[in-house]
């Protein structure tokens, strides 16, 4: 089914002819609602509207150019929600794959404990949860779904951080300083993570959340996810460091049984550098 930029809103330019700027816009709207969809989970056009600067009338068409592509689902009282398409698009997502599957059962023995278990990568200036185990008591707070963009310097980011030290100082594309954090700062936490090899956060919610996470490498030694638990309260984190750490060396030595892996992987791998703050 073609998509025609006219009929999505914003065809044409300001000189009133269609051409590529305004397919440009089109999309950046398409993707704005997808992105938005798939933060809340659910919500309606006026609330889509709000949250991506579209006006009511061109997130409405778009709405319903997307629910016809089967890339979102309208419900029967006129919310919205992300379609079956989509569901499927991201399951093909190749490192998410190789990582479920090299995590699966050491997320599954970590979970025991009573913790949400989770396995976090990088896309560009967010880290994003690829797949995971929740815990009732951390589903209340923060639920823990594939997909889900972490807070700003997480446990997860600094360890992943770890795998590309000539970013903290230097921040290369894709890679930044999060909001908040000094170069000097930061360095001492990705210091601190690559020495201990697992980094600590807590998380001031009602109830706080506590996270410990390690970092994940794939068979050419790279970083290229964090392995992290969530846990109400921050007494049990130092406890959880030693297991956190077993398990991201488990699905590390995982991947390498993996077959295509290091292929797959990738596109996950920092470039290597100098440790921060040399």
């Amino acid at each position: 089914m073609e998509i025609c930029p006219e009929e999505l809103g914003g065809g044409h330019g300001d000189d009133g002819r269609a051409g590529p700027a305004a397919g440009r816009g089109v999309l950046h709207g398409a993707f704005a609602v997808l992105e938005e969809l798939a933060r809340v989970e659910e919500a309606g056009l006026t609330q889509l509207a709000v949250a991506t600067g579209l006006p009511k009338a061109t997130a409405h068409r778009l709405l319903c150019r997307l629910t016809d592509l089967g890339l979102v689902h309208r419900e029967d009282g006129g919310r919205y929600r992300i379609g079956t398409r989509m569901f499927r698009w991201g399951q093909r997502w190749s490192p998410a794959q190789v990582l479920s599957t090299a995590a699966v059962r050491p997320l599954r023995r970590l979970a025991a404990a009573g913790c949400a278990a989770t396995i976090a990568v990088r896309d560009g200036d967010d880290v994003i949860v690829v797949s995971g185990i929740g815990d009732p008591a951390v589903d209340e707070v923060f639920r823990m779904r594939p997909g889900l963009v972490l807070p700003a310097a997480s446990a997860a980011e600094v360890v992943l951080a770890v795998g590309n030290p000539a970013a903290v100082g230097r921040p290369a594309p894709g890679w930044s300083l999060p909001e908040g954090h000094s170069p000097a700062e930061w360095a001492r936490r990705v210091g601190d993570a690559r020495e201990r090899r697992v980094a600590f956060d807590f998380e001031a919610a009602l109830p706080p959340l506590g996270c410990v996470a390690a970092p994940v490498r794939a068979p050419t030694g790279a970083v290229v996810a964090a392995a992290a638990v969530v846990v109400v309260g921050t007494n049990r984190l130092p406890l959880l460091a030693d297991a956190v750490r077993e398990t991201a060396a488990c699905i590390s030595a995982n991947l390498a049984r993996v077959p295509g892996a290091g292929r797959a992987l990738s596109l996950l791998a920092a470039p290597e550098g100098p440790p921060p703050g040399r």
